[in-house]
């Protein structure tokens, strides 16, 4: 049975399926799902073994090397997805957690994406860098595969934003380097230096690592930085510090604790990667999470990072107790919480956040806890920030406040899915006469302080101009296997929320299964543009290879390097009916202004199309299949077909010394 699906009528079951018969409502887009209690497993896990990698620097690291023939992208389309491999890397350990901020987009329509590359297929991995590729909407091409870092020295953990109008600024560490560029995928990247190392009074002198890097302003000119700094205490035991930078020209940096020090929680709450950062116009926010003794709190600023307001959104029934010493630490009655998170802000201002959950227990003092995994406790949870917090369970027991399954009355020895699909964005996907079989799980320790044991792991947001919303996720396919480890594969499923409806269709689309390449790959980490400028279209990216695990990192279960791909997908999602029209809308040249009004349409619908000149430019016209159509920048006319608007701009002439030229009547 074919994995994808086309909009919400699913083509995913359980071994006992169930439809809900309401015909109006949520309940009519939802499939209630059961499945067996027992498809589940335990063991116990060393909770100080989570020590984040990936900053060290070695002495061989300062070298360029020479690059590697380039190979060109291919744009692959299936239906509603534009798939490209962007790039290879041998460096597979892409974070230690959460991965986010590896995309964005720019008014025009092009997308830029970066991950951690090396070509070197060993573990020094001295070429280590940025790995960048870039989509020119306006000619509707990718650049050839990089075939070196961006960095003129070693470097990893990369992040990358709009800055300005029609720039992109790029940090990597260790120590935090920034580079910037006027206009984005031209010309050469400006190295503008190191960021402080630390806070002033920071007693140690360690770098700042595993950064987040976003940009907010009219303008994309206030540049927001997250970091960590791990000090080590001993070979097993590292305390986590949570920084904040904050710039107007990516020069001159203001280096804070993060907002969490207005609550004291700025040391030893939060480790390496487990937090993710977000902005949309003036509007800031920044997640931390580390389920095991901490909540997961948001802070969020409206005024570009000048204050911050400070929300609980899911918290830990144990929050402060010393597990090896408190007796109030211990219990038997298992907590569902959050493993990996994503967060993105929609252009009304409104934060949403994606977790993906499981169940854990801590039964008696010391390090070690309990954990379950398996289809009976998976899921990701939905809440956005016009609802209550923190997320309450509707039995009144905080151990449950994220559970997804219950046990079914009317089917004993069954559990079934929580029926509100306002709630829950995805899970592990069922398929008809497939059996799910836990022993076919990778559970490997290189996998798990990245997702907790999460089988649907590393959820990625992004939404759309009108607020629709889509969450790619990885989880696994129990209708791929590994032919060497017999272990279950992962699949990136997209799931959709439209604006209008509120609820999740969820695990609609495997966008890793429109080719064969993927029948034998592993698709992980995965990322997204968390705001795009077309209604209805989505962007994401993931690492894809031919192995599970990873070859990078400590406890890694392969031993050898392979390729790994980083593929860029464009993901089409009609939010309409079948008689939606689409409008796309291109600025002409991508650097002379910005164009806004595109997306689905009704037929009979008006549609405002806007252009908006960038300093030195001037508006000239919209021109349809190259006629002109208006020379007003505002637009307006009914839709009756799916077309392309073209907005073209003129540069303003300029003397010899760069001024412009006028003349006075």
């Amino acid at each position: 049975m074919k994995a994808r699906t086309l909009h919400w009528k699913r083509a995913v079951y359980t071994v006992l399926f169930t439809l809900l018969l309401s015909v109006a409502g949520v309940t009519n887009a939802f499939a209630q799902q059961r499945v067996a209690k027992n498809d589940i497993r335990s063991f116990k896990v060393d909770s100080k073994k989570g020590i984040a990698l990936g900053n060290e620097v070695s002495a061989s690291s300062i070298s360029n090397f020479a690059p590697q023939t380039a190979k060109n992208v291919i744009t692959n389309r299936y239906d509603n997805v534009d798939d490209v491999e962007t790039m290879w890397t041998t460096y597979d350990l892409q974070s230690n957690g959460w991965c986010s901020n590896r995309m964005y987009q720019l008014p025009n329509g092009s997308v830029g994406v970066i991950a951690t590359m090396s070509h070197q297929f060993n573990q020094s991995v001295a070429d280590r860098g940025t790995g960048y590729n870039f989509y020119n909407a306006e000619t509707g091409e990718w650049m050839d595969q990089p075939e070196a870092r961006v960095e003129s020295m070693r470097t990893g953990w990369p992040t990358i934003a709009q800055w300005g109008d029609n720039g992109e600024i790029l940090i990597s560490h260790a120590p935090l380097r920034c580079w910037t560029r006027q206009i984005a995928g031209q010309g050469e990247w400006v190295y503008r230096g190191e960021l402080p190392y630390a806070p002033s009074g920071y007693p140690y002198n360690e770098d700042a690592s595993w950064p987040r890097v976003a940009t907010s302003g009219d303008h994309h000119n206030i540049i927001h930085v997250i970091a960590d700094i791990q000090h080590s205490i001993s070979s097993d035991e590292v305390v986590h510090h949570q920084v904040y930078y904050r710039s107007t020209d990516a020069v001159n940096w203001i280096c804070s604790y993060s907002p969490l020090a207005q609550d004291g929680k700025e040391t030893g709450h939060y480790s390496a990667d487990n937090y993710n950062i977000t902005a949309n116009g003036h509007n800031v926010a920044i997640i931390y999470g580390d389920n095991l003794q901490s909540h997961v709190v948001m802070y969020k600023s409206t005024n570009d990072g000048q204050t911050w307001n400070r929300t609980v959104i899911w918290q830990n029934p144990y929050y402060g107790y010393d597990w090896e010493t408190d007796a109030n630490s211990i219990y038997t009655d298992t907590v569902y919480g959050p493993a990996s998170l994503a967060i993105a802000i929609d252009n009304s201002g409104v934060a949403h956040v994606a977790m993906s959950t499981y169940e854990y227990m801590h039964s008696e003092l010391g390090s070690t806890y309990t954990i379950w995994q398996g289809r009976a406790v998976d899921g990701i949870y939905y809440w956005n920030d016009t609802q209550t917090a923190p997320i309450q369970s509707e039995n009144g027991n905080p151990h449950d406040a994220l559970r997804l399954w219950w046990p079914d009355e009317e089917n004993p020895g069954y559990i079934k899915m929580h029926e509100d699909p306002t709630k829950w964005i995805g899970y592990v996907p069922m398929y008809e006469d497939y059996y799910f079989d836990n022993d076919k799980l990778f559970t490997d320790s290189d996998y798990f302080f990245k997702i907790r044991k999460g089988l649907s792991a590393w959820p990625a947001l992004s939404i759309d101009p009108m607020g629709n919303i889509a969450c790619a996720y990885s989880t696994p396919n129990i209708t791929r296997e590994d032919p060497n480890t017999g272990f279950y594969l992962r699949s990136i499923y997209v799931s959709y929320r439209n604006v209008d409806e509120g609820y999740w269709h969820q695990a609609e689309d495997n966008i890793t299964d429109y080719d064969f390449m993927f029948q034998y790959s592993e698709n992980i980490f995965t990322n997204s543009v968390d705001n795009t400028t077309v209604s209805g279209e989505f962007w994401f990216s993931f690492q894809s290879d031919d192995q599970v695990g990873c070859y990078v990192g400590s406890n890694a279960y392969q031993t050898f390097a392979s390729e790994n791909y980083i593929h860029a997908v464009k993901v089409v999602h009609n939010p309409g009916t079948t008689d939606s029209k689409y409008i796309r809308i291109i600025a002409n040249p991508a650097n002379g202004g910005s164009v806004t009004g595109g997306g689905y349409y009704q037929a009979g619908q008006t549609c405002t199309l806007t252009a908006t000149a960038n300093q030195n430019y001037t508006f000239m016209n919209w021109t349809q299949n190259g006629n002109v159509v208006s020379t007003n920048a505002t637009y307006s006319f009914t839709v009756t077909e799916t077309a392309t608007y073209v907005a073209n701009f003129s540069e303003n002439p300029t003397s010899g010394n760069g001024e412009l030229d006028y003349t006075i009547y």
